[in-house]
């Protein structure tokens, strides 16, 4: 846990649980807090539920991190959550991190498991310009949520290029495996899609609605977010849009394979269907039968045959079946 202080344009920072000035801070409208939690022990949880009376159901949604993402608003402060993206696409699907705000008019806390890349980047910021928290815990905890909504961005370019990948090897190295990977990034796509749609509708909420905790000038940077989730969904659609006519495409080869296949095994059946009925003719057990006991018979049945077959074959190329 890391605790930063901003009073009188000074920074300050403390790491103890224990830190007894905490309280009167938090009631203190002249300074700005921010509390950084990356893990939740009995310590933290207590720091919680009694140096901040947050709310019970809050807090067991940041014990349990599997709420959707949502917002809500308490007496004195907002509860935020959204699904941070620190990693990157991988076999077994897409990793995501619960990341939970508490805000209030001079507070900030946020609670989450291991190291999100929206807090890591914004302790850096502290640390070069102290004045970030300064300017309210509102313009810091919009830092810290548009840090981890922009971090989605580099996911899609990535699913970008396995879509370009996948389209070549549809269309130039047509293999089974590719429907395989075409229902893998599908899932990816709906995956992300359940998370995005409800953080657009969130922020939509967060910047047009008026709440004590985040001054009206902060409201236009939310709602440069919520641009920026618009543009996440949009180009969700146009991914699942590809993927649908991939997977056209890939029926549509298949299909075009058999029909070839098909095709291939009616022009030798068609050839061979006169010749295995002159063959049956002449295998009939009848006793007279023109030619049937002249020396050259069996050769002149022959040459009709395979005088029909390359007959039929010159058709067939002529009408430009073959």
């Amino acid at each position: 846990m890391k605790i930063f202080l901003a009073r009188g344009g000074r920074l300050q920072t403390e790491d103890s649980t224990d830190w007894h000035e905490l309280p009167k801070i938090v009631k203190d409208p002249s300074v700005s807090l921010w509390v950084d939690m990356d893990r939740l022990d009995d310590d933290e949880i207590e720091l919680l539920a009694e140096r901040f009376s947050f709310h019970p159901l809050a807090i067991e949604d940041c014990i349990h991190a599997r709420s959707r993402p949502k917002i809500e608003e308490y007496d004195g402060y907002l509860f935020i959550v959204i699904r941070s993206v620190d990693g990157r696409i991988n076999p077994e699907g897409l990793d995501t991190t619960q990341l939970s705000v508490f805000l209030g008019t001079n507070y900030a806390v946020t609670v989450h498991d291991g190291s999100v890349r929206g807090a890591l980047l914004a302790k850096e910021r502290l640390g070069t310009n102290p004045q970030l928290l300064s300017k309210g815990p509102d313009v810091l905890a919009h830092s810290i949520l548009d840090v981890t909504i922009d971090n989605y961005f580099p996911i899609l370019d990535e699913m970008d290029d396995h879509l370009d990948r996948l389209e070549d090897r549809i269309f130039t190295d047509f293999t089974p495996r590719a429907l395989e990977d075409i229902f893998a990034i599908k899932k990816d796509v709906l995956h992300f899609r359940r998370l995005i749609g409800p953080q657009r509708d969130m922020f939509n909420v967060l910047s047009h609605r008026e709440y004590p905790q985040i001054k009206p000038e902060t409201r236009a940077y939310f709602r440069d977010i919520y641009d920026h989730l618009v543009r996440l969904v949009d180009m969700l659609e146009v991914y699942r849009d590809i993927l649908t006519g991939a997977f056209d495409s890939y029926i549509s080869q298949v299909q075009n394979r058999t029909n070839e296949v098909i095709k291939r095994l009616t022009i030798v059946a068609t050839v061979l269907l006169p010749l295995s009925f002159l063959a049956g003719i002449f295998g009939m057990n009848f006793k007279f039968l023109p030619g049937l006991e002249h020396p050259a018979g069996p050769w002149v049945l022959i040459g009709i045959m395979v005088t029909l077959a390359v007959g039929m074959i010159f058709y067939f190329r002529k009408k430009k079946w073959v």
